[in-house]
């Protein structure tokens, strides 16, 4: 049986620590939120002197002081679930104060949170839908061709998106794909007095591609001084709107050239 300072003890709380850390990191946790639970985690169970690296790819956990245990997880695709995000602060929290917890059964509760589902992806598409004509309809998108179109548009768009990043997982590339496709139909609707303009779909369509909370969490990384972690956050989102833009850029350039009118 494991004592409480055993090495194997140790080793199974420092795996414990990683665990949740790649879980809320993979969810679009920000860096000091990771590194902070991480910490707790060991600090709970008497280890207390433990450094933690975290970066959006990979997270290193290593003791600096005594036998020098090291421990590393490279993070190879992240999404943003604030659900489990939630989740996983609530069963820190209860882990940290419930000192007869095991770190076995830890596990097992974190892996019943790795397979849990916020919404049912009809749930998801409507609400992207709905979002994505009710923004276009605050740009004077308010009348009902461009409500259903944008509607419809926004929701092909994402599942284009989710397939593509299964195939690749760049997302970058995937939000240039979907981006082609939002300013294809936006354009061919045009051209066929479905719409007077393709702005305001194109404008609606992309919001949910759009990296506006990874942007915010990069700014938030740098504003806590987790500068590699901020810039790194910063930069893949503009790569992200970068593509968008290029996407939507591309198709409205052929189209303005071939006669279109914006």
């Amino acid at each position: 049986m494991e004592t409480e300072f055993s090495p194997d003890n140790k080793k199974n709380v420092l795996r414990l620590a990683l665990f949740i850390g790649e879980l809320m990191l993979v969810n679009g946790a920000e860096t000091y939120r990771v590194e902070d639970t991480i910490l707790r985690i060991c600090k709970s169970r008497n280890y207390c002197h433990i450094n933690v690296f975290t970066s959006p790819t990979v997270i290193i956990i290593s003791d600096y002081r005594f036998d020098g245990y090291s421990f590393m997880r490279t993070i190879k695709n992240r999404s943003i679930d604030l659900n489990k995000i939630s989740l996983l602060n609530s069963f820190s929290r209860e882990f940290v104060s419930n000192k007869d917890l095991s770190v076995q059964d830890a596990i097992k509760e974190l892996k019943k949170i790795v397979h849990k589902t916020s919404y049912s992806h009809l749930i998801v598409s409507f609400s992207t839908g709905i979002g994505s004509a009710a923004f276009a309809a605050l740009l004077e998108g308010n009348n009902l061709p461009t409500f259903i179109s944008t509607f419809i548009t926004s929701i092909v768009a994402v599942m284009i998106y989710n397939k593509i990043m299964k195939v690749s997982a760049i997302p970058a590339f995937s939000s240039f794909i979907a981006s082609i496709f939002i300013a294809t139909i936006g354009a061919v609707l045009s051209q066929i007095g479905v719409l007077s303009t393709p702005a305001l779909l194109i404008v609606g369509s992309i919001m949910p591609l759009l990296p506006g909370v990874s942007f915010i969490k990069g700014l938030r990384d740098l504003i806590a001084g987790d500068l590699i972690s901020g810039v790194a956050r910063a930069f893949d989102a503009g790569v992200t709107a970068i593509s968008i833009a290029c996407g939507v850029g591309v198709i409205l350039d052929i189209w303005l050239r071939l006669g279109g009118r914006l």
